[in-house]
């Protein structure tokens, strides 16, 4: 099992891969699309992901890298990409619900959610950078305080810049709040509140940046520094 999913007038969605720190593997990534394929029919009010009290999701998954190509993982990223945007777009309130780490592939989910509840214990990386790949970025841009983040560097809640916007004892009246609101008016203040954000621009840079060639050699050698024993402090994407 890659996912949990509790199925009601609001869909809690919780990430299921505890001996892999919830990384974004091919399965968990499709099993994600399933399940907002079925929010897409369904409709839900809202729809909350959550990890355990250690990690979120660590990020891309790069256990068996030795077997992946440029092209796999181009391909992988693009539908971690998609995953993103139809997050960024949907017709439903979208809540993350942070306890623990959220790194890489894991953080943008974070910030593809228009609530964004951390508690004290969470932790934030970006770290697409340090090899290549342009994931979420814009996404970021328009909510937080980009600089921040552009180390890659781990960050707290205190330090976040604008990323979290509330805490975990926060979902109830959130999710009570959002289900008294008229149905008929729910789509134009979605609207209303996203920022500004054009998909096909996110998209098309992740293209370009998984496009370039040595894209494997790239996430070989991050791998590398990132296991490291000087690299303790470091986390996969």
């Amino acid at each position: 099992m890659t996912l949990a999913v509790r199925r009601g007038a609001a869909w809690q969605v919780r990430l299921d891969r505890p001996e892999a720190a919830n990384a974004l593997s091919p399965a968990l990534v499709e099993a994600l699309h399933d399940v907002l394929d079925e929010a897409a029919a369904a409709r839900p009010e809202a729809l909350v992901l959550e990890g355990n009290r250690r990690h979120f999701a660590a990020g891309f998954d790069l256990a068996g890298l030795s077997r992946e190509s440029d092209a796999s993982l181009a391909q992988r990223f693009l539908r971690i990409g998609l995953l993103l945007e139809r997050l960024v777009t949907a017709p439903y309130l979208t809540v993350a619900v942070v306890e623990g780490r959220a790194v890489g592939a894991g953080a943008d989910l974070v910030a593809a959610c228009d609530h964004r509840l951390a508690g004290p214990d969470a932790r934030f990386a970006f770290p697409g950078a340090r090899f290549g790949v342009v994931l979420g970025t814009a996404r970021l841009r328009s909510i937080a305080d980009p600089s921040v983040f552009l180390g890659g560097d781990t960050v707290t809640v205190a330090d976040s810049g604008g990323l979290v916007t509330g805490t975990p004892g926060e979902l109830s009246g959130i999710l009570d709040a959002w289900a008294r609101i008229d149905p008929a008016t729910r789509p134009a203040l979605l609207a209303a509140a996203r920022p500004v954000y054009d998909a096909d621009a996110a998209l098309a840079a992740l293209a370009r940046s998984v496009a370039t060639p040595g894209l494997h050699d790239r996430l070989t050698a991050y791998r590398r520094r990132v296991l490291s024993p000087r690299s303790h402090s470091e986390e996969l994407e």
